[in-house]
């Protein structure tokens, strides 16, 4: 299969090196010193069961419109959810000359970027999707560290039989790529449960600067974070989405068992970059509101790791 990667950074350089090392076409999308070190040194991935040293295809946005959207079985987007709205316009705007679209698949955080894209492009093609148990991220500009399996789900928004077909291939694609994948009947429920565990550690991981085995083994923190992850569940039924405290405890102890990682959002703060706060913990905040209820937790935590972040950029300058 042949694939775009929007957004070459820690899951997006995992996902395409991975699926080129199963002879894969990829076609990566990156930007800034980063991409100049990818044109320049190739991609250099380290993870504990795979490496990837190589030369690849990497271009900005605004080079990609040289292509027929339509040589790509797919588009994989991985960037951070705040340019979500940005890339559904520019992809809108690359295909709006053409006949046919690939696929486009959304990997990234938050349960509202299906939405967005569904507003552009027709939504038999709209794959929503999350992957899990990983932690990847950008060392230096071409250079990723990896942990983790990378479980994947993904999902039809508007199930049709071509869809179905091209669901199966690519679960089959990416297995074969040594990325565990399974599809599901209804990617939106699984879309809040994976918002369960951003929202209960990366905020909170973020904010005090610490790992996620540190507040997850801490007898005080970890019962913040088991906060956080129920006013998830209560979010959620605001979009008719049912998640069981069972379900809940089942995340909470998948966290509390996987490898102590440091959560995106702790590394964007490292990196002076912006945070997903609303796209992960607005999005629960507002849901608890619309149904004239509070997350004390959700709203106490980013409230305090929004004030620190900003006063924290006001000083540096």
């Amino acid at each position: 299969m042949k694939f775009l990667i929007l957004g070459a950074g820690g899951i997006g350089s995992y996902f395409g090196a991975r699926l080129l090392s199963s002879n894969n076409e990829v076609i990566f999308v990156a930007r800034g010193e980063h991409l100049l070190a990818l044109q320049q040194n190739g991609l250099k991935l380290q993870h504990p069961k795979f490496s990837f040293d190589n030369d690849i295809f990497s271009y900005t946005i605004e080079q990609i419109r040289n292509f027929n959207p339509f040589e790509f079985d797919a588009v994989i987007i991985t960037t951070k959810s705040t340019s979500t709205l940005t890339l559904a316009k520019q992809l809108n705007d690359w295909f709006a000359s053409h006949e046919r679209i690939p696929y486009i698949i959304s990997l990234q955080n938050g349960v509202e970027n299906e939405e967005i894209l569904l507003k552009y492009f027709n939504p038999q093609y709209i794959i929503g999707g999350l992957t899990r148990k990983i932690g990847a991220h950008i060392v230096s500009p071409s250079y990723i560290k990896v942990v983790g399996n990378a479980e994947t789900i993904i999902g039809a928004i508007a199930k049709t039989k071509e869809n179905t077909l091209f669901l199966l291939e690519l679960q089959n694609t990416f297995n074969n790529a040594q990325i565990p994948t399974q599809i599901s009947d209804n990617i939106n429920l699984e879309l809040w449960k994976k918002l369960i565990i951003n929202n209960g550690v990366n905020a909170i991981c973020a904010l005090l600067k610490v790992k996620t085995g540190i507040v997850m083994h801490d007898a005080k923190l970890k019962k913040i974070v088991y906060g956080l992850m129920s006013e998830t569940a209560i979010g959620a039924k605001n979009k008719n989405i049912v998640i069981s405290q069972k379900e809940v405890d089942e995340m909470y102890e998948l966290i509390t068992k996987f490898d102590s990682i440091k959560p995106s959002m702790l590394v964007d703060r490292e990196f002076s970059r912006v945070l997903e706060l609303d796209d992960i913990c607005g999005v629960v905040i507002r849901n608890c509101e619309e149904q004239n209820l509070d997350a004390p937790y959700t709203r106490t935590i980013s409230t305090l790791l929004e004030y620190i972040y900003k006063k924290e950029l006001l000083e540096s300058e």
